[in-house]
């Protein structure tokens, strides 16, 4: 018989292991014989003997002291590798709840507020355009019959232009009060933006802080981002629409906070909320 202590030994059948010794028998457990994380044998160190008493049904495995205070003790204590500046609530990448929201997010959420908004509206307009698509599809038939006879090419009336053009005002003025209303009453947050996860909140809120943009401040905000789409509607100022359009873009991507010139103008924020 071996006359030792209980503790944890080499293993006589794996030079890699220790395998505790309980006094009188080699027990079942064992355990690498480095300490986590390394993966190669460094400089040959005596094995430092832990005693232990025999673990009871249901006891929690012990580590050897020369893992390291952060390994030794009960195995529920050790809790893996902790990264610094984790919080609760941040999300991959650095896209953390409250943060700016980026400048893609913004433009996908107008694209769907267009469509929803562009929907009912449609619906409400067409039925009174019965007598222009007739008259269009009349001026389309002689365009082409011109186009194959070689002739010169029919003036479009311009009565035909009005519809359309009536049309494109109703959705913009529909877009503005959409946008408003949705701005103040819902949290800022039209469905868009709810959809892409982001808010419009004034600048300086708190996170997590329930405030919303005042109904001024909000129409404001309205009428700078849609204007340049109601510009557009006359042709000289086309040209002056673009650029308002392509400023208000570009000046989000010129601050840290994302501001577009609409939110500096009412001191409003577009935040992440997930």
């Amino acid at each position: 018989m071996n006359e030792r202590p209980s503790g944890w030994y080499d293993d006589p059948d794996d030079d890699t292991q220790l395998r505790y010794w309980d006094g009188i028998l080699w027990s079942d457990r064992t355990m690498p014989k480095l300490r986590p994380g390394l993966d190669h044998v460094g400089e040959a160190r005596p094995v430092q003997h832990v005693e232990e008493p025999p673990r009871r049904d249901g006891e929690p495995r012990t580590y050897p002291s020369h893992w390291g205070p952060e390994q030794s003790g009960r195995r529920d204590q050790f809790h893996g590798p902790q990264f610094q500046g984790s919080q609760p609530g941040t999300a991959p990448f650095g896209n953390t709840v409250g943060q700016p929201s980026g400048l893609i997010r913004r433009i996908l959420a107008t694209f769907l507020d267009r469509l929803i908004v562009s929907l009912p509206v449609s619906l409400v307009v067409l039925p009174f355009l019965g007598d222009w698509m007739t008259q269009m599809q009349e001026y389309v038939d002689r365009f082409m019959s011109a186009a194959s006879a070689g002739e010169q090419m029919p003036t479009i009336p311009a009565d035909l232009m009005t519809p359309p053009l009536a049309l494109a005002g109703a959705l913009v003025a529909a877009l503005f009060v959409y946008e408003v209303l949705m701005t103040h009453f819902a949290g800022g947050a039209t469905v868009g933006k709810r959809a892409l996860g982001i808010t419009v909140v004034p600048a300086g809120t708190a996170q997590g802080a329930k405030e919303r943009l005042p109904l001024g401040r909000a129409a404001l905000r309205a009428l700078m981002k849609w204007g340049p789409d109601a510009l557009a509607l006359v042709a000289i100022f086309s040209g002056v629409a673009g650029f308002l359009q392509a400023l208000i873009i570009l000046w989000a991507l010129s601050n840290a906070k994302r501001q577009g010139l609409h939110d500096l103008a009412v001191k409003s924020e577009v935040r992440r909320t997930r």
